[in-house]
């Protein structure tokens, strides 16, 4: 019969629900060594652990938490549920590999155009100018415009939504639907 060898320094829990004479000798072990096994919390009762700086006994299990109690005599409390979840090991699984038909290949999406200096020399207009053309949002693209006070060019159009940059570099998006509907009323 093998035994884990993390077990060695484990020494073994005390049979009783509470320790009253907590054994502090040796060094606290992570709390990552404990809470990763299958048996945790009931593994840990008896142990001296570091749990992220605290160190201390594991004195007592009481539902989902564990009562630790430092060499000072300060007892915390930590929800051993939270404590498997923030200390388990990272998962180092591959996704597994998207499929799909060979009948219904994925269509490419457009390539993205973007306006990387945009011309803020250009009169400025309304959006309200534009939004009522039949071939809007695509008549604006690069247009110097205002949209209720927000003054930019129209850089790029994704999905029929405008993003307009303004002169000193920050960026709006706005909907194109919602824009027509909204402003293109002639």
């Amino acid at each position: 019969m093998t035994s884990d060898p993390s077990d060695a320094a484990t020494p073994p829990a005390p049979t009783g629900k509470e320790i009253t004479e907590p054994d502090f000798s040796g060094t606290p072990q992570p709390i990552e060594v404990f809470s990763n096994r299958p048996n945790f919390p009931h593994c840990a009762l008896g142990a001296y652990v570091d749990i992220s700086g605290f160190a201390g006994v594991v004195v007592e299990i009481v539902k989902d938490s564990i009562k630790v109690r430092s060499p000072e005599g300060i007892t915390q409390r930590f929800n051993a549920n939270r404590l498997k979840t923030l200390h388990a090991p990272p998962d180092r699984s591959e996704p597994a590999p998207m499929t799909r038909a060979v009948d219904s290949p994925k269509p490419a999406a457009p390539p993205r155009v973007y306006i990387a200096e945009p011309d803020f020399t250009a009169p400025v207009r309304s959006i309200n100018d534009y939004a009522a053309h039949p071939d809007f949002p695509q008549c604006v693209y690069g247009k110097h415009v205002d949209v209720a006070g927000y003054v930019g060019v129209v850089v790029e159009i994704v999905n029929g939504s405008l993003k307009i940059q303004s002169q000193a570099g920050s960026t709006r998006g706005y909907n194109g639907e919602v824009l027509r509907k909204i402003r293109g009323k002639a």
